[in-house]
């Protein structure tokens, strides 16, 4: 018989959605069910914004100091369940390699299916971009339209462009975090992968809300079998969807 070897324990991908989302820090309270909806303070302000343009200690003639505030009814963010399996024999020793299966199996798999979730509310929230030939003149546009708004954002985007930006001189590493030559956070999902395909998302930061990794766990006597599940939900989102571009 072989030897048997147990694989030592690996970290979620670094440079994916979780690393760089702000988690709140309380439980995820009974209206997750409902979603989160994201009331903006930092955007969709140009309609309450302008240039004086009338004449010092003039006639002000049609100019007026006027505006609307941005619309705080935004569409709410829908809740993800992540869950994990596994099952062995009840022995003891059993037990607790199932327990340590299914809350790794989360560590792993959660983030990437949460990306490849969200990645069509991505697609539907930013405004329809260009299809450039490259990927310079794609970030440039999605640098561009975020320096429009003052702010420093997310640029979402697959785990294969990464390369491909990487030899562009596109990243530059910062500690653990990955930014465009303006600043701006790139996040390489793996589940982007599936989700955006050659599209590329600006954003501004995400927010998460999630409650702890609950584990579940029976004995089926019929089948001699102890049985665990973990799982957990999960709510990302953002203020806005500032600009897309689609490589072709």
């Amino acid at each position: 018989m072989p030897v048997r070897f147990d694989a030592p324990l690996v970290n979620p991908n670094p440079h994916g959605l979780y690393g760089v989302t702000q988690w709140t820090d309380e439980a995820v309270p009974r209206w997750l069910a409902s979603g989160v909806q994201v009331r903006p303070h930092n955007y969709g302000g140009e309609g309450a914004f302008g240039v004086w343009a009338a004449e010092w200690c003039g006639d002000p003639g049609d100019e007026l100091k006027d505006g609307d505030r941005p619309d705080p009814d935004t569409t709410p963010f829908d809740p993800i369940t992540v869950w994990a399996f596994d099952s062995c024999d009840p022995t003891p020793g059993s037990q607790e390699e199932v327990r340590l299966r299914v809350r790794q199996n989360m560590r792993l798999l959660e983030q990437v299916a949460v990306e490849r979730e969200i990645a069509a509310r991505l697609i539907a929230d930013a405004p329809a971009g260009p299809a450039p030939a490259d990927l310079v003149n794609a970030v440039g546009h999605l640098e561009a339209e975020l320096a429009k708004t003052n702010t420093t954002g997310f640029i979402h985007a697959s785990a294969g462009v990464a390369a491909a930006a990487s030899a562009a001189n596109l990243i530059i590493r910062t500690g653990s975090t990955l930014k465009t030559p303006l600043g701006h956070t790139w996040v390489f999902g793996g589940g982007y992968v599936d989700g955006l395909g050659k599209a590329l998302i600006a954003t501004s930061p995400t927010f998460g809300w999630r409650d702890e990794v609950a584990v579940r766990e029976t004995i089926s006597a019929e089948n001699n079998e102890f049985i665990a599940i973990a799982e957990r939900s999960v709510v990302v989102g953002w203020e806005t969807a500032v600009a897309s571009a689609t490589l072709t």
